[in-house]
């Protein structure tokens, strides 16, 4: 089931994020992500529409949308990736939104994958500032279906 954010989420949804963000950007070091827990926690979830995943009374996955359209957040917990959650979520928020940015790490392969099989677009490459990693920045529009750029060898 997928449903809003309570308060009472936070603290699994911050422990959730913070597990993720390590093992899915192993070209970062674990400080960097310890370092924003606090961020996360008192700005990033309070400022976005959040949603979760919840299944059997575990959270195991969500997403946040800022700004309107900009998804800043989309995790699901290791021990529940390939169960297509990632997917229900984007799909839940794709009917909420008619465009959706988001930026994701070139390295991440997998995430910069499944994000174009969610129909989103590579818009543009900038330097993250606070890595220093390069990353994409994406975007997605209802029934937009233009403006794909190739990125790795054998997208379509």
């Amino acid at each position: 089931m997928i449903r809003s954010f309570h308060s009472e989420d936070t603290d699994k949804l911050v422990a959730l994020w913070l597990e993720t963000s390590v093992s899915a950007h192993p070209f970062i070091s674990e400080e960097y992500w310890r370092k924003n827990v606090g961020f996360v926690r008192t700005v990033c979830l309070p400022q976005a529409q959040t949603y979760v995943f919840e299944d059997k009374h575990q959270l195991k996955g969500f997403i946040s949308v800022l700004d309107k359209g900009h998804v800043g957040a989309l995790f699901v917990g290791e021990k529940y990736r390939g169960q297509k959650i990632g997917g229900k979520l984007m799909n839940f928020v794709k009917k909420r939104f008619s465009h959706l940015t988001l930026n994701v790490y070139v390295k991440n392969i997998r995430a910069v994958s499944f994000y174009q099989k969610c129909g989103f677009k590579i818009i543009s490459e900038q330097t993250d500032t606070s890595t220093g990693e390069k990353e994409l920045v994406m975007s997605w529009a209802l029934g937009c279906k233009s403006g794909f750029q190739k990125r790795f060898q054998g997208d379509s």
